[in-house]
């Protein structure tokens, strides 16, 4: 029996699906109660929803282990992250580009908000449970071993390869994130600034990912990124090594902030949309009804 002394505390805890921090920016104050508006997939109206119990599940992240401090691990670092997400604005409005920091902690940023959506939780649990199971784990662990033929033998990928998918998901979920991390240092970061009165939208899944997927990767060199960061800035991410020189943002400098145009601001939305997995998320009170 587990010593109560050791065990997790709280041991129920509200663990959201998407920031809190971040909600917030899109969000708005309905006496001391933050709430954000937003449209349900195939709605007809729109809903007004409390950020505080908005996407959030009772230990969520959690990870089933004997060693109480890896019990909260990724919920941590999901706290750890969200407290500097603000900093990268500052930055923007201030500097009207990115530092150093906040470059490193943007990427970061993007890594945790994919691995933290039910979508990618969804399509990881789906592959946990095919015979793509050792290929995806291989793929996601091959940063810790020099060969293929030492990671076999790891303890902890012995333990993956052979727990059931719901127990491990978690732990998977974290070593996904920082498998994306390593790719996503070398992309290129664009900063577009929205229109007047058309500001950004966001969505229950935040981090717009196009063309992730290849053969033996999960990420491609012509994997595309996009992140409303608020209702003014959204972030485009590319590799500059990339063959497919089509999207006319990869002309804008790295770093500093750019100006949408009409087609872009558009476009960009409409994606953003079509992006969300049961929510659309608006940057204002918005009553709306068809």
């Amino acid at each position: 029996m587990k010593n109560i002394f050791m065990a997790k505390n709280p041991p129920y805890q509200s663990q959201h699906k998407v920031s809190q921090v971040y909600l917030k920016q899109f969000g708005y104050l309905n006496g001391n109660q933050w709430k954000v508006s937003v449209l349900q997939v195939g709605g007809k109206f729109t809903q007004q929803k409390s950020i505080k119990s908005f996407l959030a599940e009772t230990n969520l992240f959690d990870i089933n282990s004997e060693v109480p401090e890896i019990e909260r691990i990724f919920e941590e670092l999901n706290s750890k992250i969200e407290n500097e997400y603000l900093n990268i604005l500052n930055d923007l409005d201030k500097e009207q580009k990115l530092s150093e920091k906040s470059h490193a902690v943007l990427i970061q940023l993007i890594c945790n908000f994919i691995s933290r959506s039910d979508i990618w939780r969804t399509r990881i649990l789906y592959l946990l449970h095919t015979d793509a199971k050792e290929n995806l784990l291989k793929i996601i662990c091959a940063k810790w071993a020099k060969s293929l033929e030492e990671l076999e033998q790891k303890e902890f990928f012995q333990f993956l390869l052979s727990s059931n998918p719901e127990i491990i998901v978690n732990r998977v979920l974290l070593l996904f994130s920082y498998y994306l991390l390593q790719r996503l240092a070398y992309y290129e970061v664009v900063i577009l600034k929205s229109q007047e009165k058309k500001p950004w939208f966001t969505s229950d899944n935040p981090v717009l990912f196009k063309n992730e997927v290849g053969r033996f990767e999960m990420v491609k060199k012509e994997s595309e990124i996009y992140l409303p960061l608020n209702g003014k800035y959204l972030i485009y991410l590319h590799n500059k090594d990339s063959s497919d020189k089509v999207n006319k943002l990869r002309l804008f400098e790295t770093n500093k902030v750019a100006h949408a145009n009409d087609d872009q601001n558009w476009d960009i939305t409409q994606m953003l949309m079509r992006n969300a997995h049961n929510y659309v998320i608006f940057d204002c009170q918005l009553i709306y009804k068809i």
